[in-house]
């Protein structure tokens, strides 16, 4: 476990396939916080970390174990990324699968939630992934990922049951909207106590920040899958306006290849600095 100061943080994990990412992107968006998605440094992370052995990872059972294992290692660069986001008071949200509960002791309680998913959410979820994107390597061991990932749900739920922790049951059916409040429930001491990013520039350079780790994360992964066709992200409008949910699809070069400092705005949306009064 990391000795460094913990940067403040709110989770929002579980296994993959519960909507964490469109629901912490829903949150963050509403609250004025800032989102930090774990999978947008996943490239990054790996440069520095131990490869894991393929051996282990032929069965669901030795990949639900090396991802738990990797997730403890990755830890320390989740949180070295955090803290140098400069937040100061303000909480990042944080997501994804490898925020597993044995890893929250040092969080205050209420500040962390866990989705889990019926396993055939899990199922539909995967399938759709394979569907949208040329991913080689998940194409290749599909029943792979998905048994490791039914097996996480299980861990995760017995783990927060011995470690404490809110979770939230996603069912095969799932009704978002409730699922969405449920999760702010979970985690509503969290949201009355946090500090909000400051609308205009403040606001807008995080979600900038979030952008750009989204359009490295894309280019990265396009160049180590070898995938040619382009993929469309929802980046976030740079507006800065307070609770702005609005969204521009665009790839990564459309993104990154804009003009120096220009934000990228929706349509009708004010850059920062001249929001409406």
């Amino acid at each position: 476990m990391p000795t460094a100061p913990w940067q403040p943080m709110i989770w929002i994990g579980g296994a993959p396939g519960a909507g964490k990412s469109t629901l912490a992107r829903t949150l963050a968006h509403a609250e004025d916080l800032p989102l930090h998605p774990v999978d947008r440094w996943t490239y990054e992370h790996a440069a520095r970390l131990p490869v894991p052995r393929a051996a282990e990872e032929a069965t669901p059972d030795g990949a639900a174990d090396a991802f738990v294992r990797y997730a403890g290692e990755r830890l320390p660069l989740v949180l070295a990324d955090v803290r140098g986001r400069g937040l100061g008071a303000v909480p990042a949200l944080v997501e994804g699968p490898q925020l597993l509960p044995e890893l929250a002791g040092p969080l205050p309680a209420g500040h962390a939630v866990w989705l889990l998913p019926d396993p055939a959410l899990t199922r539909r979820a995967r399938e759709r992934r394979l569907a949208e994107a040329d991913d080689p390597s998940a194409r290749s061991r599909p029943g792979l990922f998905l048994g490791r990932d039914v097996l996480l749900t299980e861990r995760i739920r017995k783990r927060a049951a011995v470690h404490g922790g809110a979770v939230v049951e996603v069912g095969p059916e799932p009704d978002w909207a409730q699922v969405g409040r449920d999760v702010r429930s979970a985690l509503a001491a969290a949201l009355r106590a946090a500090p909000r990013l400051e609308p205009g520039r403040p606001l807008a350079a995080q979600r900038r920040f979030e952008n750009a780790a989204a359009a490295r994360q894309i280019t990265l992964w396009t160049a180590t899958e070898g995938i040619t066709d382009p993929v469309r992200f929802p980046f976030a409008c740079e507006c800065g306006r307070s609770g702005c949910a609005a969204t521009c699809t665009a790839t990564a070069p459309e993104y990154t290849d804009r003009p120096a400092g220009a934000p990228l705005l929706a349509p009708g949306h004010l850059p920062p600095g001249r929001l409406p009064r």
